[in-house]
């Protein structure tokens, strides 16, 4: 049970702001080799397929999953990392250090993020990892939090579509 969610959106606007200061490296999809996908359990088989896209684009792909319930939680193969709304939060809404500290550790070249947006430790969970480009749907309201950011029309959300928006600009940029 979460008592509020000020604290950890009072976290993610400090975390936001900085993340203007950091380094941004803008990496082509050829040097991408590390891929973390960030989603949420109730888009999994959505996102299982552009898994299998990057898979075979010779990607290795990490995955960190939100969910809401164990029930809602698919199983699959990939390396993830699982965030559990009941069980892995404190009672201001913030993820265990354990979590947090998994999610640090992975040394990733890009971090897609294709959350809806709607959870705040997943915010936050995104602008604490240390992946020097983040990638994600930019919505009206939001804050500033990736180096290429898609702008969703109409502030629809649909993930295969963010995805193939997202190929195609990874696809566009040149490293040299």
């Amino acid at each position: 049970m979460i008592l509020t969610n000020h604290f950890l959106i009072k976290k993610i606007e400090k975390l936001s702001k900085a993340g203007a200061t950091r380094a941004h490296y803008y990496r082509s999809l050829e040097d991408v080799r590390y891929v973390l996908v960030v989603c949420e359990a109730k888009d999994w088989k959505a996102v299982a397929v552009c898994i299998d896209k990057l898979k075979k684009m010779g990607k290795t792909v990490h995955v960190c999953v939100y969910t809401q319930k164990q029930a809602d939680t698919p199983i699959w193969d990939y390396a993830y990392l699982l965030v559990e709304s009941g069980k892995d939060l404190n009672l201001w809404g913030f993820p265990h250090k354990s979590i947090k500290n998994q999610l640090n550790g992975l040394s990733v070249d890009l971090l897609i993020d294709l959350t809806s947006g709607n959870i705040p430790v997943m915010r936050y969970l995104v602008l604490q990892q240390p992946a020097t480009f983040k990638v994600g749907a930019k919505r009206p309201s939001d804050f500033d939090m990736y180096d290429l950011s898609i702008v969703m029309k109409d502030d629809a959300y649909d993930v295969p579509f963010l995805f193939d928006q997202i190929l195609i600009y990874l696809q566009a940029i040149r490293s040299k």
